[in-house]
């Protein structure tokens, strides 16, 4: 047995099976190319209306608070392109705006083939309602994509009229335009704004009408002044009441020196030294006393004490101090109810001053709590000041808002609006011819190899003996009549 391979087909052998089936190759060629010619002649023509949007950055893409915590800035959604062109997009291919737009053209106009029998052609689920059929046909023949670096949308329709083909694409933008600004609108701000903005004035005004009251009721002018004044009052009358007592506490201590002195029973004439009250004929008395003194002990250097002279000067020396303990006496209650008078003086003075302090230091404590009312009522007004303004601002905003709103003015521009299309889209006839002459070669050639690959037959002497390895010893050839 022989095992070696078998010798790969040359091209001579390729064309020499290319000869062979030339009839089925031409055959099966033209008949492609003749049937998708033919058809693409016969097929009705498709046309299709383009319309391109330019997305720009607009007041969609800002979030204003409603509330004065949130601040009043705006703050700036910067979403990137490509989510803001995604999203624009997912809302122009919504089964929303696919119904509104065939609603409003109408499925008479649109797709009247449906009202009358099944449209089978278009792969539409048996049992589904014409309107049903109509939404799948729309979604399989519009087309909407973003538009590689840029904010450009581009939206295609195909139909076979062009007339109806620009009218749906338009109708889709305008229905579009519609539904971003009922998407993208604050739904009720404007009439919430104009609520928030009187219940602000209202409050402002109630503010300041408190705050004028309270002016008027507490006498309030100028409270520094006010507080500056009381200040120096009390600090006035709080040295005096301190140098009063200073002045009472040292008479109260001379009354104690003469009440103790009294109550021991000093010697006369020593009582003189401690009051005030030493009159001219006090101070005789003492001098006599001390000259009977002196004169007692020059007496005493000559006599005796039982002798007549001493005797004598002793019962004068007795009878001076008996007068001088007598004035001394006088003189000296006149001295204690003197400082008594005194001290009650100045305990009453005391207690005046002490009254006036209380009387100044009450008034600013009022003063400091009226200061610190009045404090809370000007931030009351202040704070409902602040978001009136705010609201109010914000009001106007949602008013021009809303008036763009009503004027459909959005960040969306139509750059292109849809025409009818002067040439179909479908049949491309030059390209289908080509294709089919390309089909139909490789068809033809394709057939042409199955043939020779399952035939069982030999056409030459080389594939005897490649097959059956034996010699050709001879060969009848094909006679043609």
């Amino acid at each position: 047995m022989d095992t070696t391979l078998e010798p790969q087909g040359t091209l001579r052998d390729i064309f020499y099976i290319i000869f062979k089936h030339k009839v089925k190759i031409c055959t099966l060629f033209f008949t492609v190319v003749l049937t998708v010619t033919a058809g693409s002649f016969l097929m009705s023509p498709t046309y299709e209306a383009t319309s391109k949007i330019l997305l720009k950055f607009g007041r969609e893409n800002v979030y204003t608070p409603t509330t004065p915590a949130g601040g009043g800035s705006p703050l700036i959604m910067d979403l990137s392109r490509e989510e803001r062109l995604n999203s624009e997009v997912e809302m122009l291919t919504g089964r929303n705006l696919a119904e509104k737009t065939i609603r409003d053209i109408g499925l008479e106009a649109l797709y009247p083939d449906l009202l009358e029998k099944p449209l089978f052609s278009f792969g539409a689920a048996p049992g589904l309602s014409p309107s049903d059929q109509a939404l799948l046909v729309f979604q399989k023949k519009l087309t909407v994509e973003a538009v590689k670096k840029s904010n450009i949308i581009e939206i295609r329709f195909q139909h076979k009229d062009p007339a109806v083909a620009a009218r749906v694409v338009n109708k889709l933008v305008a229905v579009f335009l519609e539904h971003h600004i009922n998407v993208y609108k604050e739904s009720g701000e404007y009439g919430f704004f104009i609520e928030q903005v009187n219940l602000c004035e209202k409050k402002l005004k109630d503010s300041e009408e408190e705050l004028k009251a309270f002016k008027s009721g507490n006498n309030i002018v100028a409270l520094q002044e006010q507080k500056s004044v009381l200040l120096k009052q009390i600090a006035e009358i709080e040295t005096e009441l301190a140098k009063t007592r200073g002045e009472l506490n040292e008479n109260a201590g001379r009354i104690r020196a003469l009440k103790s002195q009294q109550s021991t029973g000093s010697e006369p004439g020593s009582m003189g030294q401690e009051t005030d009250f030493n009159p001219q004929s006090m101070s005789v008395i003492r001098n006599k006393v001390s000259e009977l003194k002196m004169q007692e002990e020059k007496l005493l250097g000559s006599y005796n004490e039982q002798s007549i002279p001493v005797v004598k000067i002793r019962q004068e020396i007795a009878r001076a101090k008996q007068l001088l303990e007598k004035e001394e006496k006088t003189y000296h209650e006149k001295a204690v109810s003197s400082i008594s008078q005194n001290i009650s003086a100045l305990k009453a003075k005391e207690t005046s001053q002490q009254q006036h302090l209380t009387t100044y230091q009450a008034e600013l404590n009022k003063i400091n709590s009226a200061e610190m009312r009045l404090g809370e009522l000007e931030r009351q007004v202040k704070i409902n000041e602040d978001n009136y303004q705010l609201y109010l601002k914000k009001m106007e905003e949602a008013r021009i808002s809303n008036a763009m709103d009503s004027q459909k003015l959005a960040n969306i521009s139509v750059v292109d609006p849809a025409l009818p299309p002067l040439k179909p889209v479908k049949p491309k006839i030059l390209l289908n011819i080509i294709l089919s002459i390309l089909l139909g070669g490789f068809a033809g050639i394709g057939l042409a190899f199955s043939l020779e690959y399952f035939s069982h037959t030999f056409n030459k002497p080389e594939e005897v003996e490649q097959q059956a390895s034996l010699k050709v010893l001879a060969a009848i050839p094909s006679i043609k009549r």
